[in-house]
Protein backbone atom coordinates (compact mmCIF):
# COMPACT_ATOMS: atom_id res chain seq x y z
CA UNK A 1 0.00 0.00 0.00
CA UNK A 2 1.51 3.37 -1.03
CA UNK A 3 1.95 6.02 1.39
CA UNK A 4 -0.15 8.38 -0.56
CA UNK A 5 -3.10 6.31 0.33
CA UNK A 6 -3.37 6.97 4.02
CA UNK A 7 -2.79 10.61 3.99
CA UNK A 8 -6.48 12.37 3.81
CA UNK A 9 -9.99 11.61 5.24
CA UNK A 10 -11.26 10.35 1.88
CA UNK A 11 -8.68 8.07 1.01
CA UNK A 12 -8.65 6.54 4.78
CA UNK A 13 -12.15 5.69 3.96
CA UNK A 14 -11.81 3.92 0.81
CA UNK A 15 -9.08 1.30 2.52
CA UNK A 16 -10.15 -2.49 1.89
CA UNK A 17 -10.88 -3.59 5.32
CA UNK A 18 -8.10 -5.73 4.89
CA UNK A 19 -5.27 -2.91 4.70
CA UNK A 20 -7.88 -1.09 7.55
CA UNK A 21 -7.20 -4.10 10.00
CA UNK A 22 -3.21 -4.68 9.64
CA UNK A 23 -2.77 -0.67 9.91
CA UNK A 24 -5.13 -0.76 13.31
CA UNK A 25 -2.99 -3.56 14.40
CA UNK A 26 0.41 -1.73 13.18
CA UNK A 27 -0.83 1.27 15.32
CA UNK A 28 -1.66 -1.73 18.73
CA UNK A 29 2.43 -1.38 19.27
CA UNK A 30 2.90 2.21 19.58
CA UNK A 31 6.47 2.90 20.21
CA UNK A 32 7.19 0.69 16.62
CA UNK A 33 4.44 2.60 15.12
CA UNK A 34 5.59 5.45 15.64
CA UNK A 35 9.49 5.02 14.65
CA UNK A 36 8.59 3.02 11.55
CA UNK A 37 6.53 6.37 10.65
CA UNK A 38 9.34 8.98 11.48
CA UNK A 39 12.25 6.43 10.28
CA UNK A 40 10.75 5.24 6.75
CA UNK A 41 8.15 7.72 5.80
CA UNK A 42 9.04 11.11 3.37
CA UNK A 43 8.62 13.54 5.79
CA UNK A 44 8.95 11.86 8.91
CA UNK A 45 5.67 12.07 10.63
CA UNK A 46 3.37 9.85 12.06
CA UNK A 47 0.18 9.11 10.02
CA UNK A 48 -2.24 9.58 11.78
CA UNK A 49 -6.22 8.11 11.63
CA UNK A 50 -8.48 10.94 10.64
CA UNK A 51 -11.45 11.07 12.18
CA UNK A 52 -15.05 10.31 10.42
CA UNK A 53 -18.46 10.10 11.50
CA UNK A 54 -18.96 6.89 10.34
CA UNK A 55 -22.56 5.46 8.88
CA UNK A 56 -23.30 1.90 8.22
CA UNK A 57 -23.33 2.93 4.12
CA UNK A 58 -19.88 4.12 4.65
CA UNK A 59 -18.77 0.55 6.21
CA UNK A 60 -20.51 -1.28 3.28
CA UNK A 61 -17.26 -1.40 1.22
CA UNK A 62 -15.73 -3.66 3.88
CA UNK A 63 -17.62 -6.75 2.60
CA UNK A 64 -15.42 -6.47 -0.52
CA UNK A 65 -11.76 -6.01 -1.26
CA UNK A 66 -11.21 -3.17 -3.32
CA UNK A 67 -8.47 -2.61 -5.19
CA UNK A 68 -6.44 0.75 -5.77
CA UNK A 69 -4.86 2.08 -8.70
CA UNK A 70 -0.76 1.73 -9.17
CA UNK A 71 0.56 4.82 -7.60
CA UNK A 72 4.77 5.51 -9.50
CA UNK A 73 7.33 6.12 -6.94
CA UNK A 74 5.48 3.97 -4.01
CA UNK A 75 8.35 4.81 -0.57
CA UNK A 76 9.36 1.70 0.55
CA UNK A 77 8.03 0.81 4.04
CA UNK A 78 8.89 -1.97 6.00
CA UNK A 79 7.55 -2.16 8.96
CA UNK A 80 9.75 -3.35 12.15
CA UNK A 81 7.43 -5.94 14.05
CA UNK A 82 5.92 -9.50 12.21
CA UNK A 83 2.57 -7.65 11.11
CA UNK A 84 1.23 -11.21 10.57
CA UNK A 85 1.94 -12.44 13.53
CA UNK A 86 0.74 -9.59 15.46
CA UNK A 87 -2.68 -9.66 13.51
CA UNK A 88 -2.96 -13.52 14.58
CA UNK A 89 -2.51 -12.42 18.45
CA UNK A 90 -5.99 -10.29 17.99
CA UNK A 91 -8.01 -12.90 17.40
CA UNK A 92 -8.20 -13.96 21.60
CA UNK A 93 -9.24 -10.45 22.06
CA UNK A 94 -11.81 -10.43 18.97
CA UNK A 95 -13.29 -13.61 20.64
CA UNK A 96 -13.99 -12.22 24.05
CA UNK A 97 -15.33 -8.71 22.20
CA UNK A 98 -17.78 -11.13 20.58
CA UNK A 99 -18.97 -12.04 23.88
CA UNK A 100 -18.78 -8.80 25.80
CA UNK A 101 -22.45 -6.84 25.65
CA UNK A 102 -20.75 -3.95 24.00
CA UNK A 103 -20.91 -6.36 20.77
CA UNK A 104 -24.29 -6.50 20.08
CA UNK A 105 -25.47 -3.09 21.51
CA UNK A 106 -27.02 -0.51 20.25
CA UNK A 107 -24.44 1.89 20.94
CA UNK A 108 -26.76 5.14 20.26
CA UNK A 109 -29.02 3.87 23.43
CA UNK A 110 -26.09 3.72 25.31
CA UNK A 111 -25.59 5.68 28.70
CA UNK A 112 -23.09 8.24 27.90
CA UNK A 113 -22.07 8.18 31.88
CA UNK A 114 -21.36 4.50 30.72
CA UNK A 115 -19.14 5.53 28.20
CA UNK A 116 -17.37 8.03 30.73
CA UNK A 117 -16.77 5.73 33.21
CA UNK A 118 -14.98 3.32 30.98
CA UNK A 119 -12.65 6.21 29.77
CA UNK A 120 -12.17 7.11 33.03
CA UNK A 121 -11.22 4.09 34.09
CA UNK A 122 -8.44 3.96 31.15
CA UNK A 123 -7.34 7.62 32.22
CA UNK A 124 -6.21 5.84 35.83
CA UNK A 125 -5.20 2.99 34.49
CA UNK A 126 -2.34 5.04 32.21
CA UNK A 127 -1.77 7.02 35.33
CA UNK A 128 -0.60 3.73 36.67
CA UNK A 129 2.21 3.37 34.47
CA UNK A 130 6.10 3.50 35.33
CA UNK A 131 9.39 2.19 33.63
CA UNK A 132 9.85 -0.25 36.25
CA UNK A 133 7.16 -2.99 35.31
CA UNK A 134 4.26 -4.01 33.06
CA UNK A 135 0.61 -2.98 33.94
CA UNK A 136 -2.18 -5.36 32.74
CA UNK A 137 -5.64 -3.96 32.00
CA UNK A 138 -8.98 -5.17 32.07
CA UNK A 139 -10.59 -6.36 28.85
CA UNK A 140 -13.26 -2.91 29.23
CA UNK A 141 -9.92 -0.65 29.74
CA UNK A 142 -8.19 -2.85 27.01
CA UNK A 143 -11.31 -2.25 24.60
CA UNK A 144 -10.52 1.56 25.14
CA UNK A 145 -6.90 1.46 25.06
CA UNK A 146 -7.18 0.02 21.41
CA UNK A 147 -9.33 1.81 20.37
CA UNK A 148 -7.37 5.73 21.51
CA UNK A 149 -4.64 4.45 19.25
CA UNK A 150 -6.29 4.26 16.48
CA UNK A 151 -5.10 8.18 17.01
CA UNK A 152 -1.56 8.31 17.42
CA UNK A 153 -0.51 12.03 18.02
CA UNK A 154 -3.27 12.26 19.96
CA UNK A 155 -2.32 9.05 21.80
CA UNK A 156 1.21 9.75 22.22
CA UNK A 157 0.16 13.34 23.65
CA UNK A 158 -1.97 11.87 26.43
CA UNK A 159 0.18 9.33 27.47
CA UNK A 160 3.54 11.52 28.03
CA UNK A 161 0.95 13.93 29.40
CA UNK A 162 -0.79 10.95 32.13
CA UNK A 163 2.55 8.86 32.73
CA UNK A 164 5.67 10.99 31.40
CA UNK A 165 6.51 8.78 28.64
CA UNK A 166 5.06 6.84 25.55
CA UNK A 167 3.13 3.54 26.75
CA UNK A 168 3.62 1.06 24.75
CA UNK A 169 1.03 -1.58 24.08
CA UNK A 170 2.13 -5.41 23.84
CA UNK A 171 0.33 -8.46 23.16
CA UNK A 172 3.11 -10.91 23.00
CA UNK A 173 3.77 -11.40 26.67
CA UNK A 174 3.77 -14.56 28.13
CA UNK A 175 0.59 -15.79 30.13
CA UNK A 176 2.43 -16.54 33.11
CA UNK A 177 4.13 -12.75 32.95
CA UNK A 178 0.53 -11.51 32.61
CA UNK A 179 -0.83 -13.69 35.31
CA UNK A 180 1.79 -11.99 37.67
CA UNK A 181 1.14 -8.00 36.17
CA UNK A 182 -2.50 -8.42 36.26
CA UNK A 183 -2.22 -9.32 40.18
CA UNK A 184 0.20 -6.54 40.83
CA UNK A 185 -1.74 -3.85 38.55
CA UNK A 186 -4.81 -4.77 40.96
CA UNK A 187 -3.06 -4.71 44.16
CA UNK A 188 -1.68 -1.36 42.91
CA UNK A 189 -5.11 0.15 41.43
CA UNK A 190 -7.13 -1.01 44.94
CA UNK A 191 -4.53 0.68 46.93
CA UNK A 192 -4.47 3.96 45.00
CA UNK A 193 -7.97 3.98 44.55
CA UNK A 194 -9.48 2.01 47.17
CA UNK A 195 -11.95 0.08 44.73
CA UNK A 196 -11.07 -3.30 43.44
CA UNK A 197 -9.71 -3.44 40.13
CA UNK A 198 -12.43 -3.61 37.28
CA UNK A 199 -15.10 -1.78 39.41
CA UNK A 200 -15.69 1.79 38.65
CA UNK A 201 -14.08 4.69 40.66
CA UNK A 202 -15.72 6.65 42.69
CA UNK A 203 -15.22 10.30 42.46
CA UNK A 204 -14.54 11.57 45.71
CA UNK A 205 -11.48 8.91 45.72
CA UNK A 206 -10.11 10.31 42.27
CA UNK A 207 -9.97 13.75 44.17
CA UNK A 208 -8.18 12.26 47.15
CA UNK A 209 -5.72 10.56 45.67
CA UNK A 210 -2.31 11.76 44.27
CA UNK A 211 -3.84 11.21 40.73
CA UNK A 212 -5.70 14.22 41.75
CA UNK A 213 -7.11 14.95 37.91
CA UNK A 214 -9.79 13.61 35.89
CA UNK A 215 -10.27 12.31 32.22
CA UNK A 216 -12.43 15.88 32.24
CA UNK A 217 -9.27 18.31 33.18
CA UNK A 218 -6.61 16.33 31.57
CA UNK A 219 -5.01 18.83 28.64
CA UNK A 220 -2.46 17.07 26.41
CA UNK A 221 0.24 19.09 25.75
CA UNK A 222 1.80 19.73 21.78
CA UNK A 223 4.63 17.19 21.50
CA UNK A 224 7.71 17.53 19.46
CA UNK A 225 8.69 13.92 17.74
CA UNK A 226 12.40 13.56 18.46
CA UNK A 227 14.40 12.70 15.11
CA UNK A 228 15.30 9.35 16.07
CA UNK A 229 12.15 8.01 17.34
CA UNK A 230 11.08 6.49 20.43
CA UNK A 231 13.36 4.15 22.54
CA UNK A 232 11.63 1.71 24.79
CA UNK A 233 13.91 1.86 27.47
CA UNK A 234 14.64 -1.95 27.53
CA UNK A 235 11.54 -2.68 27.36
CA UNK A 236 10.07 -1.93 31.01
CA UNK A 237 7.78 0.95 29.72
CA UNK A 238 4.85 -1.48 28.42
CA UNK A 239 1.36 -2.44 29.44
CA UNK A 240 -0.04 -5.46 27.99
CA UNK A 241 -3.44 -7.20 26.95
Amino acid sequence: MAYQAFTTRRQQQKLPWQIEWIWHVHRLHPIAYSNDCIDQLPDHKVVDKKYIRSTMKKHQHYHSFIPFKSIKHQSKFVPSLDLASAVLRQIDFLQKFQKHNLFSMNLLKMNRDSFEKMVQNYVSFVKLANNNGIIVPTFEIDLIWHTYMRFPSSYQETSIALCGFLLNHDDSIEDNVLTDGYQKTADRWKSTYNVDYGKNIDRDNLKTSQYLSSCAMIIAPIFTYPPSGYVSNGGNDIGAS
